[in-house]
């Protein structure tokens, strides 16, 4: 019988697919025979190509199978406009889909990898959550993955651990993700006080790797439909940003803030040469400047020099930062050894295998 690992989670941008590129790279190494599933994929949008990035990216580079990708994802609904595009008729329809392809990818699998959806109250209102496919598939227990650097962690365990309860469902075991590395001594000793007495297994503790989970200038500049316009910077679209950073004061105030940060997207008006230079000489990773204006010609001369990349957002500034809010980073190809190396150190094997 196939073992399976479905990664839930409550809050979205969990780091589902990463796991998953974990998960899938450690069976790998050990010779399992094993299948990668995402039941429902997210296109990017409600009217393009209907595959879901994540799902391709793990097709590309981890996961190569000679099946088709719609027995990998069987189901697409897009984050946007899914209320309309999406109603309770279609439930038994996507349901059957998505049990008919996890019955052919398990066939002769010893372990079955299942990405769930964004959070476990997606699709709720039509049937399609997480919790309703698992017993659609026949499938007992979850693993709970769990984000919060903060004591709120255990209010979200102990609130999804009752709505499993009530939904007959069972949980593997916890697995804290994106764990801020100041908090991880605090997880464990909640882990002893709190969490093991009601004999729930932690499966693991990973922490947060800023070069793992944080965005890439390019990344940013297609969240936000921007336009580099330094073509000689272009190597910088691959710098990572740690941080970002709105500029909308004077330049001695903004040098306060910028001194404070590394690796940061710095975000202010074209028209703001003072800011744009103020914020070169720091250690920045890319310049946006909003609205669509063109920069000093020295603004330019200045990050090329620097190898900064400068993009041009069409948005004023506060929809940008909206737009980035949204942004969600995902693992590039040069990473992915290093995932198995924070996934098989962090994660207790014994428990799982």
């Amino acid at each position: 019988m196939v073992k399976v690992f479905y990664l839930s989670s409550l809050e979205e941008r969990a780091g589902k697919s990463f796991l998953s590129i974990g998960f899938i790279q450690k069976l790998k190494k050990e010779g399992k025979k094993f299948t990668y599933f995402k039941p429902i994929g997210v296109p990017r949008s409600a009217f393009t190509n209907k595959a879901d990035p994540d799902v391709g990216f793990i097709l590309n580079t981890v996961y190569q199978t000679d099946l088709p990708y719609d027995f990998i994802s069987p189901v697409s609904i897009p984050d946007a406009y899914y209320i309309d595009l999406v109603d309770a008729s279609k439930k038994e329809e996507f349901l059957q889909k998505i049990k008919n392809a996890y019955n052919k990818i398990t066939k002769d699998m010893d372990y079955i990898i299942i990405e769930g959806n964004p959070s476990l109250r997606k699709f709720i209102r039509v049937g399609l959550d997480d919790a309703s496919i698992a017993q659609v598939l026949g499938i007992n227990e979850l693993i709970y993955i769990s984000t919060e650097s903060s004591d709120r962690c255990i209010d979200n365990i102990f609130f999804t651990k009752n709505y499993f309860d009530f939904r007959k469902v069972g949980i593997v075991g916890i697995l804290f993700n994106k764990i801020d590395y100041e908090y991880i001594a605090r997880i464990e000793e909640l882990t002893e006080d709190h969490i093991s007495r009601y004999e729930i297994p932690v499966l693991g503790i990973v922490e947060k790797s800023i070069e793992l989970f944080s965005p890439r200038v390019n990344e940013i500049k297609e969240q936000i439909g921007g336009e580099l316009i330094n073509e000689q910077a272009s190597s910088g679209l691959n710098n990572l940003v740690e941080t970002f950073l709105i500029g909308a004061m004077n330049s001695q105030a903004a040098l306060k803030y910028l001194r404070q940060v590394k690796q940061a997207a710095f975000i202010t008006g074209g028209d703001r040469t003072d800011l744009a230079m103020a914020a070169l000489d720091q250690d920045v990773s890319v310049l946006i400047l909003t609205g669509f204006i063109q920069p000093d010609m020295g603004v330019i001369t200045a990050a090329n020099n620097k190898g900064i990349p400068i993009i041009l957002s069409p948005s004023d500034t506060y929809t940008t930062m909206r737009n980035l809010e949204r942004l969600k980073p995902g693992i590039q190809e040069d990473e992915i050894e290093k995932v198995l190396e924070l996934i098989e150190k962090k994660i207790n094997w014994d428990l799982l295998l």
